[in-house]
Parts: C-alpha cells; structure tokens; sequence
C-alpha cells in the first residue's frame, strides 16, 4: 500500500485532500496542530512553527519504512499594512509558510528518494499576483515557488517529482481564520485594508471547492513531468498565470488595485 504524509491534513484543502487519497487506497500519516478526523488516518499532533518540536515530531515520521508521495498544506495569512506588523506575528507565518517545509524536506528527502516519490507545496495564485495588505502570505508562498524550482534540479537524478499547486480562490474556512489586525489600529490604511480584505474573502468564498482542488492535487501528484514545477489548479488560473508572465507590471498594478480597491483609489 502507497503512504501519503502530508502536514495540514486537519481541514479545508487538506482535509479533502486526504480523504481523496485515501479513497484511491493510500495510507496517510498527517501532522497538524489537530487531528484529522477522517478514520484510519495516523496523526501526529504538532505545531509546525515550534522548530523543535516538529523536529522531534519528524524524527519519529521518518522511522516508517516509506513514503511515496509529501504534500505540504500548512499555511498562514495575515492583513495588516507592512508599517504596523508585529515582528512575533510575521516570524510566525514564516515559520508556518516556509521555514516548517525546509525542514521537512531535510528529513523526508532520504525517504522519497528511496521510493522515488513527489514532494508537493499546496501555493497560491497570491504568490505570482501579489496580494495587498498580505505581503507576507504572498512573499512565503512565492519563496516556496523558488524552492520548489530549485529543488526539482536537486532531486532529477533521483526521480523525486517536485511540484507546486498554485491554488486561486478556494471555498473553505481559511477566509475566516484568517488574522486580521483591528481597522481602527491601522491608521489612515484603514478604508483601503478593509476593501482589499472583504473582497479577497469573496474571491476565495466564490472559488472553487476544496474537493475540486483536492482532485488536481492528486492528478498532479501522479504527473511526473521534469520540465514543469509550478501548476495554477484550474484553467482560469492557467489564464491568469500566463497573463501574469507575459503583460506589463503597469498593466497588473492596474487591474489588481481595481480587483482589491473596488475603483475607489485614485
């Protein structure tokens, strides 16, 4: 029997994520900060963002015998206006976003190579149309995009597939548990922070669902593809990714502030 581990397993895309693995007769280990409650699952419970404690987490993960296929889905996100964040909560989506999945990289990479599996990010479409007032959560995800790139030219000798999800608005609570920073502490961002958080929240609760994307995840998961690391998860995002690469950065400043801004910006 093939072993999924993927640390986020708990709910939204995860979560969906791990039932449509388990549906097609994988086991699945998850680490999350609370159990996933699909039956049969293994779970360990950590907070990612406490480096030892994932640590000592990991090296118990890795004492298995295998596994085929690592999805990272754990992630942060955070509005605030860059002047006002606090250093503890930046430090911590970091942790989160990025830093938790160089670490499981370090103590995963003799397993995959071993089975000659995939190594999968759960990204956004925020990390290539960079989201106003949640630099942070666009900055991580984008850096994962870079080492999710790097790492598939580490990783080609050995057959580890190396992917990135780059997943548009999706309909799940992430929109609510979201860490907003009080309008009223914001100074004069607060009219602006305020348009651009309500109208991401419609964007991803108008999105597609999490079983949606939870079956390209899987698809691509089966994809080995060498010359491709980065996949927008549906063809609109194909459209907008593309788009994003080729039109002028005036252009995408344009239309992004009239998305967020609702043309009330001058």
């Amino acid at each position: 029997m093939k072993k999924l581990f993927i640390v986020g397993g708990s709910s939204g895309i995860g979560f969906a994520t791990v039932k449509k693995f388990l549906q097609n007769g994988y086991s699945v280990i998850n680490l999350s900060r609370t159990p996933c409650q699909h039956a049969g699952v293994e779970n360990y419970l950590c907070d990612v963002s406490v480096p030892k404690q994932l640590d000592d987490t990991l090296s118990k993960i890795v004492k298995v015998n295998s596994i085929d296929i690592f999805i990272y889905c754990a992630g942060f996100s955070m509005a605030s206006p860059i002047e006002f964040v606090r250093e503890n909560d930046y430090r911590y989506l970091y942790e989160v976003n990025l830093f938790a999945f160089l670490r499981c990289v370090q103590a995963l990479v003799p397993l995959l190579r071993k089975s000659e599996g995939t190594i999968c990010v759960i990204s956004s479409l925020g990390s290539i149309c960079p989201i106003p007032y949640d630099c942070y959560y666009s900055g991580s995800k984008n850096a994962l995009n870079a080492t999710v790139q790097s790492l598939k030219y580490e990783l080609l000798l050995d057959n580890v597939n190396v992917i990135s999800i780059l997943c548009g608005g999706t309909k799940t609570n992430f929109s609510f548990k979201r860490k907003i920073y009080p309008y009223s502490t914001v100074g004069g961002y607060s009219k602006q922070m305020h348009l651009a958080v309500e109208r991401l929240k419609n964007i991803e609760q108008n999105g597609l669902s999490a079983e949606k994307v939870a079956t390209f995840i899987y698809k691509k998961c089966h994809t080995h593809n060498v010359s491709v690391s980065l996949y927008p998860n549906n063809f609109i995002n194909k459209i907008i990714a593309f788009f994003v690469r080729i039109a002028p950065q005036s252009l995408i400043y344009f239309i992004t502030k009239n998305v967020y801004f609702c043309q009330e910006e001058d």
